[in-house]
Protein backbone atom coordinates (compact mmCIF):
# COMPACT_ATOMS: atom_id res chain seq x y z
CA UNK A 1 0.00 0.00 0.00
CA UNK A 2 2.69 2.50 0.84
CA UNK A 3 4.10 1.79 -2.55
CA UNK A 4 0.57 2.12 -4.27
CA UNK A 5 -0.29 5.51 -2.33
CA UNK A 6 3.04 7.36 -2.04
CA UNK A 7 4.02 6.48 -5.63
CA UNK A 8 0.88 7.80 -6.22
CA UNK A 9 2.65 11.53 -5.85
CA UNK A 10 4.25 10.49 -9.11
CA UNK A 11 7.79 11.55 -7.58
CA UNK A 12 9.89 13.14 -5.27
CA UNK A 13 12.09 15.38 -7.46
CA UNK A 14 10.97 18.60 -5.21
CA UNK A 15 10.20 19.34 -1.21
CA UNK A 16 6.69 19.78 -2.07
CA UNK A 17 6.67 16.27 -3.82
CA UNK A 18 8.10 14.82 -0.98
CA UNK A 19 6.00 16.51 1.53
CA UNK A 20 3.31 15.29 -0.25
CA UNK A 21 4.66 11.80 -0.59
CA UNK A 22 5.22 12.02 3.65
CA UNK A 23 1.55 13.60 4.41
CA UNK A 24 0.48 10.15 2.54
CA UNK A 25 2.23 7.87 4.45
CA UNK A 26 1.53 9.52 7.91
CA UNK A 27 -2.23 9.33 6.79
CA UNK A 28 -1.99 5.57 5.40
CA UNK A 29 -0.43 4.45 8.25
CA UNK A 30 -3.39 6.52 10.51
CA UNK A 31 -5.98 4.91 8.75
CA UNK A 32 -4.92 1.41 8.88
CA UNK A 33 -3.75 1.78 12.05
CA UNK A 34 -6.90 2.89 13.40
CA UNK A 35 -9.43 0.17 11.24
CA UNK A 36 -7.22 -2.60 12.92
CA UNK A 37 -7.93 -1.34 16.40
CA UNK A 38 -11.30 -0.29 15.84
CA UNK A 39 -12.58 -3.72 14.84
CA UNK A 40 -10.10 -5.79 17.32
CA UNK A 41 -12.25 -3.64 19.79
CA UNK A 42 -15.34 -4.55 18.63
CA UNK A 43 -14.77 -7.80 18.22
CA UNK A 44 -13.66 -8.07 21.38
CA UNK A 45 -17.03 -6.10 22.85
CA UNK A 46 -18.84 -8.75 20.69
CA UNK A 47 -17.69 -12.39 21.11
CA UNK A 48 -15.28 -11.58 24.03
CA UNK A 49 -12.33 -13.10 22.27
CA UNK A 50 -9.70 -11.32 20.32
CA UNK A 51 -9.77 -11.48 17.01
CA UNK A 52 -6.46 -11.79 15.11
CA UNK A 53 -7.63 -11.97 11.86
CA UNK A 54 -10.38 -9.29 12.18
CA UNK A 55 -8.12 -7.13 13.31
CA UNK A 56 -5.91 -8.04 10.22
CA UNK A 57 -9.14 -7.45 8.06
CA UNK A 58 -9.79 -4.13 10.01
CA UNK A 59 -5.87 -3.03 9.09
CA UNK A 60 -7.05 -3.86 5.29
CA UNK A 61 -10.49 -1.73 5.86
CA UNK A 62 -8.38 1.23 7.06
CA UNK A 63 -6.07 0.74 4.05
CA UNK A 64 -8.98 0.46 1.61
CA UNK A 65 -10.79 3.50 2.78
CA UNK A 66 -8.14 5.71 2.97
CA UNK A 67 -6.56 4.98 -0.41
CA UNK A 68 -9.11 7.36 -2.67
CA UNK A 69 -8.51 10.50 -0.11
CA UNK A 70 -4.98 9.98 1.26
CA UNK A 71 -3.23 12.58 -0.71
CA UNK A 72 -6.03 15.42 -0.25
CA UNK A 73 -7.16 14.96 3.86
CA UNK A 74 -5.79 15.84 6.94
CA UNK A 75 -4.16 13.55 9.73
CA UNK A 76 -7.11 13.89 12.06
CA UNK A 77 -9.78 13.49 8.92
CA UNK A 78 -7.53 10.13 8.01
CA UNK A 79 -7.81 8.73 11.67
CA UNK A 80 -11.84 9.33 11.27
CA UNK A 81 -11.58 7.95 7.59
CA UNK A 82 -9.94 4.67 9.16
CA UNK A 83 -12.30 4.76 12.00
CA UNK A 84 -15.66 4.56 10.28
CA UNK A 85 -13.84 1.85 7.76
CA UNK A 86 -13.62 -0.14 10.80
CA UNK A 87 -17.24 0.36 11.59
CA UNK A 88 -18.27 -0.23 8.07
CA UNK A 89 -16.24 -3.63 7.81
CA UNK A 90 -17.82 -4.94 11.07
CA UNK A 91 -21.35 -4.08 10.09
CA UNK A 92 -21.21 -5.37 6.70
CA UNK A 93 -19.33 -8.40 7.59
CA UNK A 94 -21.98 -9.51 10.23
CA UNK A 95 -24.67 -8.25 7.83
CA UNK A 96 -23.58 -10.43 5.23
CA UNK A 97 -23.03 -13.43 7.62
CA UNK A 98 -26.90 -12.85 8.68
CA UNK A 99 -27.90 -12.71 5.33
CA UNK A 100 -25.56 -16.08 4.31
CA UNK A 101 -23.77 -14.85 1.61
CA UNK A 102 -20.39 -17.30 0.97
CA UNK A 103 -17.53 -14.62 2.09
CA UNK A 104 -15.28 -16.51 4.07
CA UNK A 105 -12.46 -13.53 3.61
CA UNK A 106 -14.71 -11.04 3.91
CA UNK A 107 -13.71 -9.74 0.41
CA UNK A 108 -16.63 -7.57 -0.16
CA UNK A 109 -17.00 -6.30 3.52
CA UNK A 110 -13.39 -5.02 3.12
CA UNK A 111 -12.57 -3.88 -0.79
CA UNK A 112 -16.66 -3.12 -1.68
CA UNK A 113 -18.26 -1.42 1.06
CA UNK A 114 -14.84 0.37 2.20
CA UNK A 115 -13.97 1.30 -0.95
CA UNK A 116 -17.09 2.65 -1.73
CA UNK A 117 -16.79 4.92 1.96
CA UNK A 118 -12.93 5.86 0.89
CA UNK A 119 -14.28 7.00 -2.49
CA UNK A 120 -17.42 9.03 -0.73
CA UNK A 121 -14.89 9.95 1.97
CA UNK A 122 -11.83 11.56 -0.47
CA UNK A 123 -15.15 14.38 -1.21
CA UNK A 124 -16.61 14.92 2.34
CA UNK A 125 -13.09 15.59 3.98
CA UNK A 126 -11.35 17.14 0.94
CA UNK A 127 -8.78 19.36 2.78
CA UNK A 128 -10.66 20.25 5.97
CA UNK A 129 -12.07 22.61 3.31
CA UNK A 130 -15.63 21.64 3.07
CA UNK A 131 -17.56 20.35 0.47
CA UNK A 132 -17.26 23.69 -1.82
CA UNK A 133 -13.70 23.45 -2.69
CA UNK A 134 -11.33 20.25 -4.18
CA UNK A 135 -8.29 19.72 -4.99
CA UNK A 136 -6.28 18.15 -7.96
CA UNK A 137 -3.41 17.58 -10.06
CA UNK A 138 -4.29 20.71 -12.71
CA UNK A 139 -5.16 22.91 -9.35
CA UNK A 140 -8.75 23.36 -9.99
CA UNK A 141 -11.20 24.52 -7.34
Amino acid sequence: WYGFNCGSTLGMGSAAQGTMAAQVAMNTTLAAATGGLVVLVLRYALYRKYDISGMCNGILAGLVSITAPCGNVECGSAVFIGLFGGFVYQGVSILLQKAKVDDPIDAFAVHGACGAWGTLAAALFDWGTGMDYFNGWSGWS
